[in-house]
């Protein structure tokens, strides 16, 4: 959590975690809790979050770290398990006011809580656009739905927060869409700060959206001249053995209203 600022301030994170693939998703869990844990966030959006028909990583994540969970299934890759399927979680330091699940095209959804935080209304928004190369068509589909959905939410007097895996580098159109309306909170810093590494030994070779950042924190407020972005940072890239605890790395950032 962000000390010593004179207003609202938030610590929030972002991560796909890579579900269940890999002969290491166990170990994998642990480092992906240590990590979370080290960075103390208010709100934590995931992506590429495993169930079952008896629980979900969700549930799981939030009773290790004694924080708020919500799930929704939503379009990710399969896992070779027909009882695991993988979707959306949130996990939130306060306990939750209000958890929606938004339509954004075919079968993605978008994963909105209000957390029963001090201060201010949150607006907290997670989603896992299409990660084809083809799928361009379909991002920018998904991106307006997103669009609007933030316009409405941006009527409140409240910060409001789009995270996740948007499956495109900035320069795209459909998340130069997104940032018409939203700011991006790792814009200015002189990090490229890549989230899909060709330094990651778990990425398949040649991928499209390789050596690029594709997992953004985006925050907007009515009065934009009240938003601050603190700090924003990459982790997730050694901590398991060495070895990173998923395919993404994670992405964190401090905002505060002033």
């Amino acid at each position: 959590m962000p000390a010593n600022f004179g207003g609202f301030a938030v610590r929030l994170m972002t991560w796909n975690v890579w579900g269940r693939f890999g002969d290491r998703w166990r170990e994998r869990e642990d480092a992906i809790v240590a990590v979370v844990r080290s960075l103390q966030p208010d709100l934590v959006a995931v992506q590429e979050a495993w169930s079952t028909p008896e629980t979900t990583q969700a549930d799981v994540l939030g009773a290790r770290l004694g924080l708020h969970a919500a799930f929704a299934k939503s379009r990710m890759p399969t896992d070779a398990d027909p009882e695991v399927e993988l979707g959306l979680a949130v996990l939130s330091r306060w306990p939750l006011a209000a958890v929606q699940r938004h339509h954004v095209r075919g079968e993605t959804v978008a994963l909105h809580i209000e957390p029963a935080a001090p201060g201010p209304r949150v607006d907290f928004v997670t989603t896992c656009l299409d990660w084809e190369e083809d799928h361009a068509e379909q991002r920018m589909a998904q991106a307006k739905v997103l669009d609007e959905l933030v316009r409405d939410l941006t009527t409140r007097d409240g910060l409001v927060v789009l995270a996740g895996d948007l499956n495109a580098p900035p320069d795209h159109p459909e998340i130069s869409l997104l940032t018409e309306r939203m700011t991006d909170c790792w814009s200015g810093r002189a990090d490229a700060g890549h989230t899909y590494s060709s330094g990651n030994p778990y990425l398949g070779h040649g991928e499209w959206i390789e050596d690029h950042r594709i997992d953004y924190i985006l925050a907007t407020h009515r009065d934009p001249h009240r938003l601050q972005v603190l700090d924003a940072g990459i982790r997730g890239l050694t901590e398991d053995n060495g070895l990173p605890p998923s395919d993404h790395y994670a992405v964190f950032a401090d905002v505060a209203l002033g």
